[in-house]
């Protein structure tokens, strides 16, 4: 009975590129924020709003460590282990190199047998907790490899409500075109794509799979792929909730698709059974909708791509006049 050896995602979303944001000033002061940056047009943009009210929990993830998930369950299985009678049964719990461990004996195997399916079943709901109280999920790779990763549905969900400030101050500056999806997803790219990029490794290579949440990339102004790919979705679902997204992992990098028609040369990804246009937020590459890094493309022609689609319900959004 091993428990849990598993590999952590780490998504770095280095891109080839050669048009380059450029983010020319950013201040903040207590929850205030100002950003000036050069859009895919080469025009300057500006945008001030307000991060404020959200609660700590959105501002900070920490990385994963398989001892410490270990650390977790095995403290909740204590209670369990104690109500087993040792007359019946003797219960050993092991940690060695990253797996936690049960052995037991005794002279009923029928009881031995039921006892190890329940402590299967408390230990697997017991991690499962643990990854849900850390903002974490399962995921398997394109490899086959199952691994844990940030849980950007999770984040981009719980985040929505508090992005308003900034959602309508970029409605604000479209004008008359912040009801066109298309150019709503252009003017965020060229904003997220403007913050400067960072692949937020520690020392150690593990900083949960290098992420921050949406307020962070925003409050910080940094992020990685992962990063500002879920800040991006997060956005649109709010501003256009019968939108459906997906973000989509390709090895060692996250991107965006979005179900649009296609127009013109967009690249597209096909998503059950439909294409799905491609954003690529990361930067520092400025890539309109519908056009992605080489090698993202390349991954996604060869199927070499997994998804998780926005399912979630977004938030009651009011447009400032």
């Amino acid at each position: 009975m091993n428990k849990y050896l598993l590999s952590l995602l780490l998504l770095l979303g280095v891109l080839s590129f050669t048009s380059v944001a450029q983010q020319l000033s950013f201040k903040r002061y207590a929850g205030h924020y100002s950003y000036l940056w050069q859009d895919q047009q080469g025009n300057q943009q500006a945008l001030e709003f307000s991060l404020l009210n959200y609660p700590h929990k959105l501002t900070k993830f920490i990385q994963f460590r398989p001892e410490q998930a270990q650390q977790y369950v095995q403290n909740q299985l204590k209670p369990q282990l104690k109500q087993i009678d040792p007359r019946q049964a003797r219960v050993q719990l092991n940690q060695n190199r990253g797996e936690l461990s049960v052995q037991l004996q005794g002279n009923d195997p029928k009881l031995i047998k039921q006892l190890a399916e329940q402590l299967n079943q408390q230990i697997d709901q017991h991690y499962q907790d643990y990854l849900s109280q850390h903002y974490f999920v399962e995921h398997r790779g394109v490899d086959g490899v199952l691994g844990i990763m940030p849980d950007h549905n999770r984040f981009a969900k719980e985040s929505a409500e508090y992005l308003f400030s900034w959602l309508n101050a970029s409605l604000q500056a479209l004008a008359d075109k912040q009801s066109d999806p298309r150019a709503v997803t252009n003017y965020l790219l060229g904003f997220v794509q403007s913050i400067p990029y960072h692949a937020l490794r520690s020392k150690d290579q593990l900083r949960g799979a290098g992420y921050l949440t949406p307020i962070q990339v925003l409050r910080n102004n940094i992020g990685d792929c992962d990063s500002k790919t879920t800040l991006i979705a997060s956005a649109l679902k709010t501003l256009f909730p019968r939108m459906q997204l997906a973000i989509v992992y390709v090895p060692n990098h996250a991107l965006l698709a979005l179900r649009l028609p296609a127009q013109n040369n967009d690249h597209t990804i096909n998503i059950m059974g439909a294409n799905w246009v491609v954003a690529e937020p990361t930067g520092p590459a400025l890539y309109p909708l519908g056009k992605a890094a080489p090698s993202s493309l390349q991954f996604i022609r060869s199927g070499m791509f997994t998804y998780q689609r926005m399912d979630w319900t977004a938030p009651a959004f009011k447009k400032e006049s």
